[in-house]
């Protein structure tokens, strides 16, 4: 059985753990589902503060040879000492052989709602195979992320602010 791949409807169920954040990032569970081609909506929950949000994704724009994608969504996040709930617009393009390498950067803007100011993100997520890395500014931190993915399982090692090491698992159906 393989997991469900981009544009199939499906569900994603992710944990992280990052054990030397405070209590509302340190364990984070997310359930997601791909109720269209285009389109995933879901929620978290943060059980050691009891906070929980919404989360979704809608793909506006699908890449073409020459376009990017533009992506639209909300998340709840954690920005420094803040979390919340945000709102962000993205542009990636994916660059190589499916079979090979392949590299996507991206870019665009995320408005954090208590904050109540834009911010910019970006980042580059590189794939060879079954293993992958994401280099990431959410728009308070820069991140890193590697990841092996085998089915429909992928184990992350994650480096949140560069600093906090943590463990990520997902499971996508």
């Amino acid at each position: 059985m393989s997991g469900a791949k981009s544009g199939e409807l499906g569900v994603n169920f992710s944990f992280r753990w990052i054990p030397e954040k405070p209590d509302n990032g340190r364990i984070y569970l997310s359930l997601a589902f791909r109720v269209l081609p285009d389109l995933q909506l879901g929620g978290d929950y943060r059980p050691l503060s009891g906070n929980a949000g919404v989360l979704g994704t809608w793909r506006a724009i699908s890449e073409t040879d020459v376009r990017p994608a533009l992506i639209l969504g909300t998340s709840n996040d954690d920005f420094k000492e803040i979390n919340s709930q945000s709102a962000f617009a993205t542009f990636s393009k994916a660059y190589g052989d499916p079979d090979s390498l392949v590299a996507s950067p991206y870019g665009g803007a995320v408005y954090i709602f208590e904050l109540e100011e834009w911010r910019p993100v970006g980042g580059l997520h590189l794939r060879y195979r079954d293993v992958s890395s994401l280099l990431q500014y959410s728009g308070a931190d820069t991140h890193l992320t590697l990841s092996y993915t085998r089915t429909i399982h992928t184990l992350s090692l994650v480096l949140f602010g560069l600093e906090l090491p943590g463990l990520a698992y997902s499971l996508s159906l």
